[in-house]
C-alpha cells in the first residue's frame, strides 16, 4: 500500500446528524437470515428452533458453525412461522420468519455474563452475535481473538462514519458514551491494552467534545479528530492516519500490535456485558432524496426496508435506488421486502432522477482511478483482465495486479470522467478470482 494515501472531498448529506435516534413500532414480523448476506467470506449459522416453536427476545434462534458466522437471536417474542429459502446480494441461505405477538418478552434465561479471563471473555462475546456493524460483519469475538497469540497493545476505535448520509454511529457516540466507556474497561482488562485511539472526522465536533470531556482523566484514550475525508473510516486509512503504521498485502492488524473495532461494535458488546441482552438491534440511518421524514431509527434486527420507510412517513417519490449503506459502498436492493441485517447501519432510497445512471464512454486513459485510489491498485487493469476470455490468463493478471487488495471503497468510479462502472469491475474481478482458485485447489492444482 502506498504511504501517501490519497482520499476525496465529497458533499456530506447527513441532515440526520442532529437527529437523535428514535425506537421504531414492533412489527407485525421479523426475517432473519442465518448468514451475514454481504460478506464474501459468510457461512451460515444453524438454526436451533422449527415452525411453531415459541421465541422470546434474545434468544438463539441460529447458533454459529465457524469464524465466518455468528450467533442469532430472536429480535421479537412470538412465533417461528417458518424457516424459508432466503437470497440477497448474490448469497443464498435460510431465514426465520418469526410473527410477534407483540409483547417484546425477554428470553428469562438470559443473564449478565462475567467473565474471569480471555478464554472465558471471548466465549461471552462470541454469545453475544456481534458483529462487526461498519459493514463487515466479521464476529467480533473473532477479531479479539488474535489477542490469545498477539499483544494488542493499540485498540483504534472506528468512529470516522466518512461515508455520505449515515450518522448512525455519530448518534451512537453522542447517546451511548457510557457504553463506549464500558467497552474500553473490558479490551484494557482482558486485552490488555494500553493505548486507546478514538477516531472521529471533524465533521462530527459534538461528538469529539462529549467523547473528549468523557474520558479527559483517562490518559489511555485519545480523542483523534480526522480530516473529513472519505474513505478515512477504512481500514488501511484510519491505521496510516491514526498511527503511521502501513499494513502490507497478508498482513493482519495484530501482527503490528493494533486491531480496529467500529464504535457501534464497541457499544453492543458492552451493552451485553450490562443487561445480558445479545445482539437484536441496532440504530439504523434512513434517508435520501425519495424518503418523506429522513431519521435515525432504533430497530429490532430483521425488519424490513418496508418497516422503516412506515416509521419514516413512508416515500414522496418513485424509489430509483435502495442501498443497504451509503452512496459510496452502499449494496442496491431489490426489494422494498429485503430484510435489514445487523451490519446494515443505513437504508438510503434515492429517486429516480438521482438514481438515474451516466452511460459510460470508452477509457480515456487519463488515470485518475489510479491517482485516487487509497491503496495504489490499478482498476483499469482489471477491467483488461475481466476481457480476457482466457480464464487462467485473466486470473493472473488479477493477481499480479492483486485485486484481492482492493477494499471497494468506489472512489475510482467517482472520478471517472467516462463513467466508467470500475467499482462494479473490480467486484466482479474479485468474485471470479475466488471462484477460479477455489477450483484450482479443489481440484489439485
Amino acid at each position: 500500500m502506498r504511504k501517501n494515501i490519497s482520499t476525496l472531498k465529497l458533499p456530506h448529506y447527513k441532515s440526520t446528524a442532529g437527529m437523535a435516534a428514535v425506537r421504531m413500532a414492533v412489527p407485525k414480523e421479523v426475517l432473519l437470515p442465518v448468514s451475514p448476506m454481504n460478506a464474501h467470506s459468510a457461512t451460515n449459522a444453524e438454526p436451533v428452533v422449527q415452525a411453531g416453536d415459541h421465541v422470546y427476545v434474545g434468544q438463539l434462534i441460529a447458533k454459529e458453525k465457524d469464524r465466518g458466522s455468528a450467533n442469532l437471536h430472536a429480535s421479537v417474542s412470538g412465533t417461528v412461522k417458518a424457516i424459508e429459502p432466503y437470497t440477497a446480494n448474490g448469497h443464498r441461505a435460510v431465514a426465520i420468519r418469526i410473527e410477534s405477538d407483540g409483547k417484546m418478552e425477554k428470553d428469562p434465561g438470559l443473564k449478565i455474563p462475567e467473565p474471569t479471563n480471555l478464554d472465558e471473555f471471548l466465549a461471552c462475546v462470541q454469545d453475544s452475535g456481534v458483529v462487526g456493524l461498519g459493514g463487515a460483519a466479521y464476529p467480533v469475538w473473532a477479531k479479539l481473538s488474535a489477542a490469545q497469540k498477539n499483544h494488542i497493545g493499540t485498540v483504534l476505535v472506528n468512529g470516522a462514519e466518512c461515508e455520505p448520509f449515515i450518522t448512525s454511529d455519530h448518534r451512537v457516540m453522542l447517546e451511548h458514551g457510557d457504553l463506549i466507556q464500558k467497552g474500553i474497561e473490558l479490551l484494557k482488562k482482558f486485552l490488555g491494552s494500553e493505548e486507546f485511539i478514538i477516531g472521529i472526522e471533524k465533521n462530527k465536533p459534538d461528538a469529539i467534545e462529549a467523547l473528549t470531556q468523557r474520558f479527559k482523566d483517562d490518559p489511555a484514550v485519545k480523542i483523534l479528530p480526522l480530516s473529513s475525508v472519505y474513505p478515512q473510516g477504512a481500514k488501511q486509512v484510519l491505521l496510516y492516519n491514526a498511527t503511521g503504521k502501513v499494513v502490507e498485502k497478508g498482513q493482519r492488524l495484530a501482527s503490528l500490535g493494533v486491531i480496529i473495532i467500529n464504535v457501534s461494535s464497541l457499544v453492543k458488546m458492552a451493552e451485553y456485558f450490562v443487561t445480558g441482552m445479545p445482539m437484536v438491534e441496532r440504530i439504523i440511518t434512513v434517508d435520501g432524496s425519495a424518503v418523506k421524514e429522513p431519521k435515525n431509527l432504533i430497530i429490532p434486527i430483521g425488519v424490513t426496508v418496508r418497516d422503516v420507510v412506515e416509521a419514516c412517513g413512508g416515500l414522496k417519490e418513485e424509489p430509483g435506488k435502495i442501498l443497504f449503506g451509503g452512496a459510496m459502498m452502499g449494496k442496491t436492493q431489490e426489494s422494498l421486502d429485503t430484510a435489514i441485517l445487523k451490519a446494515t447501519n443505513a437504508v438510503v432510497i434515492m429517486n429516480r432522477k438521482d438514481a438515474q445512471k451516466t452511460e459510460p464512454s470508452p477509457c480515456i486513459h487519463c488515470g485518475r482511478c489510479v491517482a485516487v485510489c487509497p491503496l495504489g491498485l490499478n482498476p483499469t487493469a482489471f477491467s483488461r483482465a475481466m476481457e480476457l476470455e482466457d480464464e487462467d490468463q485473466r486470473a493472473a493478471l488479477l493477481q499480479k495486479e492483486q485485486v484481492k487488495v482492493c477494499m471497494e471503497c468506489g472512489c475510482c468510479s467517482y472520478v471517472c470522467p467516462s463513467h466508467r462502472p470500475l467499482a462494479q469491475n473490480n467486484n466482479a474481478a474479485m468474485g471470479f478470482l475466488r471462484k477460479w482458485e477455489k477450483a484450482r485447489k479443489e481440484g489439485g492444482k
